[in-house]
């Protein structure tokens, strides 16, 4: 066996928007191995320029020479952690991979976020999504409640240096079609879409369990959606502009399904 690979594909983000569910799922094909958690390789200073190309490396452990070796970190596209650097670094490093991104309506991402933080002890259980984001401005908010939804200005930098290497998806999609989502995505790292695995059908999301655990997964009156909306909009309008892409199913008065 020769030495451990780079990956050939990395799903850069978003969080809290089915990126588990597709790197699982790529992962279950024969000509895939992809890693089973999440590295932090390219937004993490620490790791990149002390323990370096070797390192992530050995983070594929494991490999058996699939041709298709790919990472899921959605920190990557994290806003906070500065998506221009992380973009230098994969350029560095990785420079042909292949690049995917799957992103949620940003007012959903930020409730389930929320709900994340408060399931591993980050936020007392009562806490309240409105009443957090009005008292922590979104630039000085470590957790990223609000900024981890600014996809437009997060994906600039990517598809500024990337290109066509990069493929957007919409978790909206993977709602309403999950196959056509993963052949797509099969397509775009290479591969052809003559493969879905057992269970594709079942798309599973870390906060979408049907049991509410506590408030933060409550679902958000109407007036709370269009008031956090207008922490997103103008990025959502440049979204769309990028994409080419009508976004209106994220506006607030959209129906929730």
């Amino acid at each position: 066996m020769s030495a451990l690979p780079l990956p050939t594909f990395v799903i850069i983000g978003a969080q809290k928007s089915a990126t588990r569910w597709l790197r699982l799922n790529l992962g279950l094909h024969p000509d895939v191995f992809a890693s089973r958690t999440e590295i932090e390789f390219f937004n993490n200073a620490q790791r990149f320029d002390e323990l370096g190309e070797e390192w992530y490396r050995a983070q594929f452990a494991g490999w058996h020479g699939e041709p298709f070796v790919g990472e899921a970190t959605p920190g990557y596209m994290f806003f906070r952690h500065d998506p221009s650097v992380v973009t230098q670094r994969i350029a560095r490093v990785v420079p042909a991979a292949r690049l995917l991104a799957i992103l949620r309506n940003p007012i959903d991402r930020a409730q389930s976020a929320l709900a994340h933080h408060i399931s591993f002890g980050a936020l007392p259980p009562e806490t309240d999504l409105l009443d957090y984001v009005r008292g922590v401005a979104p630039e000085r908010d470590h957790l990223g409640i609000i900024s981890g939804g600014w996809y437009a200005a997060s994906l600039e930098p990517f598809a500024n240096r990337f290109g066509d290497q990069l493929l957007v998806l919409l978790h909206d999609d993977v709602d309403d079609d999950p196959r056509a989502v993963y052949n797509r995505a099969l397509c775009h790292v290479g591969l052809a879409p003559d493969f879905a695995p057992m269970d594709l059908e079942r798309v599973r999301f870390s906060t979408q369990s049907g049991v509410v655990r506590h408030p933060g997964e409550c679902r958000l009156a109407p007036e709370a959606r269009r008031e956090l909306y207008e922490f997103f909009a103008s990025d959502v309008e440049k979204l769309s502009a990028m994409l080419d892409r009508d976004l209106s199913i994220w506006a607030p008065d959209a129906p929730v399904l």
